[in-house]
């Protein structure tokens, strides 16, 4: 399941140095750069989509109807809650589904808990047999309907059986909620074996996590032989239209893994593709022969949304709030602008623009290992939305393994202790060993798995693709700031002696770095109320801490300074009070504490 996550804001930060110009121009373009922000992930690598904080809650369940079973129970939002409740509220005929259990398992059910993620609830169900089985239930929240679990359900089947990855087995599942009896969409799969890695992370010694680390490569390893034709999530034939499947499912020259009568690769069930109006309208959702036809997909479909939907303003994190009003006319501008750049963000090696699958969430809530002192990898679940995808895109360190990168070189290089380390303090030295062996793990990922399919200006060429889908929700300046990037680098990225199709002027690389550091300014502020007020993802707090946490915020505002509040004014001219409903009440059930 999805594990919970404290949030991550858009990350825009001030250079500490630059490249030395060849002109004024490409000298103020190169001095303003951007870290990526993790949830402007690609579908899907990888918002990473942003998740709620964990572990998640367990809700003991009985046997008789529970209106608490069909709503979100495991925490408050101190904003925005009718419409967040709302996407995590299902109802569906629990009699039905215990019934479908029993047959299925061929044992009656002693006891079921429901344990929340951000994009679906599971009922962990232990059966009279004393065996135990999961039983997802897709949220409307999760992505499209029919798509988003016939999708995840191929997918298992394929990694599990085809590539050897340890998935659990699925022993049912129905992807058409209307007519299977339980009014909700399904997958009834044996529980994961082995013990989760976020609960034994902290606990383990060098050589185990090293162990985690080498034995999840070898399963990737396995996944990167299987190389598709085009790119598009996975399903069974029999689940897409055959308009909407590409025409054969593994690349030519690649190794072939069976099941070719069985699966295709079809549209992608990614949410980015149907989230709001989207869902209704008529969009470029592959799949597609060419990376580049899948970065066009992208504008297309922004620019289709913005032109018909967009609301200035209306967001469902006002801690992502952008400065100053929004344009369409601007939005679809800097599109077209991304369009035409698209040949040089795709690099030329193969083997990197390669169609593989790819589990992009690999958080230590979706990995379990051995119960031994081996610590190796036995299961990985979780796989919805996951997606054949090019490789450069969705390649990236698991997030179980971040740190602090700063001090990391690149290349095949392990980190070493600083200098001046003998000198330090005892406390000191012991913060340093753990930091340091934190960045040999991620070196050592780094080296065996990414870098063999390393390329040249990496963030130069995926930053306009993150922030290309994301304009309206995150503001213009992300995009803005990742084409006055590849502007600067045109001559490394280009294919060819043709001039860049950018320009920008002096006065407008000024004013971006203007608009960057006032950015920046506004985004350390945020960062110190989340701090404050032990914020996490839009607005999410447990239940017991609701009462406390809006009785602060009912006081906080009025008492600060004038001084201060004044100057947020200025970096933000309509109503910057993060703690506010940002977005229209949808009709929702009453929330219950």
């Amino acid at each position: 399941m999805k594990v919970l996550r404290s949030p991550v804001s858009t990350r825009i930060v001030r250079p500490t140095t630059a490249l030395k110009p060849t002109n004024v121009s490409r000298n103020l373009a190169t001095a303003i750069s951007i870290t990526p922000p993790s949830y402007l992930s690609l579908p899907p690598p990888g918002p990473p989509q942003p998740r709620l904080p964990g572990p998640s809650v367990v809700a003991s369940l009985g046997t008789e109807y529970n209106e608490n079973l069909f709503r979100y129970t495991s925490g408050r939002w101190l904003y925005n809650e009718s419409q967040q409740m709302a996407q995590r509220y299902i109802k569906f005929d629990v009699a039905a589904l215990r019934r479908i259990i029993a047959s299925v398992c061929a044992s009656s059910i002693s006891s079921m808990e429901k344990k929340e993620g951000l994009f679906n609830k599971t009922l962990m169900v232990t059966l009279a047999n004393g065996k135990k089985v999961a039983v997802r239930i897709k949220n409307p929240i999760a992505g499209p309907d029919h798509l988003m679990t016939s999708s995840e359900v191929a997918t298992m089947d394929f990694v599990r059986h085809n590539l050897g990855i340890p998935v659990p087995k699925i022993l049912a599942w129905s992807s058409h909620a209307a007519n299977n009896g339980v009014g909700a969409e399904y997958i009834i799969m044996e529980s994961a074996p082995g013990v989760q890695l976020s609960t034994v992370w902290r606990t383990m010694d060098s050589r185990q996590k090293k162990n985690v680390v080498n034995s999840l490569v070898a399963l990737e390893q396995n996944m990167l032989n299987a190389k598709f034709a085009q790119y598009g999530s996975l399903y069974y034939r029999d689940d897409i239209p055959e308009s909407k499947r590409a025409p054969r499912l593994y690349a030519h020259g690649s190794r072939r893994f069976g099941s070719e009568e069985k699966f295709c690769i079809g549209p992608i069930a990614h949410r980015n593709f149907y989230e709001d109006e989207r869902a209704a309208m008529d969009l470029d959702r592959g799949p597609w022969s060419s990376p580049e036809d899948y970065l066009r997909s992208l504008a297309s479909r922004e620019e289709a949304w913005i032109s018909r939907f967009a609301k200035p303003n209306i967001h469902d994190d006002p801690f992502r709030n952008v400065s100053g009003p929004q344009f369409k006319e601007e939005h679809l501008q800097c599109l077209e602008q991304y369009r035409s750049i698209i040949p040089a963000l795709v690099p030329t090696s193969r083997k990197v623009i390669a169609s593989n699958l790819w589990h992009s969430d690999l958080n230590p809530g979706n990995i379990f290992v051995s119960d031994d002192e081996e610590r190796r990898v036995v299961s990985i679940i979780d796989w919805q939305g996951c997606w054949a995808g090019p490789a450069y895109l969705q390649m990236t360190n698991p997030s179980f393994l971040a740190c602090d990168v700063a001090g990391l070189t690149s290349g095949l290089e392990f980190p070493k202790l600083p200098p001046e380390y003998d000198i330090m303090s005892q406390d000191t030295k012991a913060i340093m060993r753990e930091d340091h062996k934190a960045q040999i793990l991620h070196k050592l990922y780094e080296i065996k798995q990414l870098y063999p399919y390393r390329i040249s200006d990496r963030e130069a060429r995926v930053m306009p693709v993150r922030a290309a889908g994301r304009t309206w929700k995150d503001g213009i300046l992300p995009l803005r700031l990742a084409l006055l990037d590849v502007f600067s680098r045109w001559a490394e990225l280009s294919r060819s002696d043709e001039p860049c199709p950018l320009r920008f002027t002096r006065e407008e690389v000024q004013e971006l770095k203007r608009q960057r550091d006032r950015y920046v300014d506004w985004h350390d502020f945020l960062d110190d109320v989340r701090t404050t007020f032990g914020m996490r993802l839009y607005g999410w707090v447990s239940p017991h801490e609701y009462p406390s946490k809006r009785a602060l915020l009912e006081g906080t505002r009025s008492r600060l300074p004038v001084a201060l509040t004044s100057q947020l004014e200025e970096i933000l001219p309509q109503d910057w009070w993060p703690f506010r409903d940002t977005v229209p009440l949808p009709s929702a059930p009453e929330v219950r504490v």
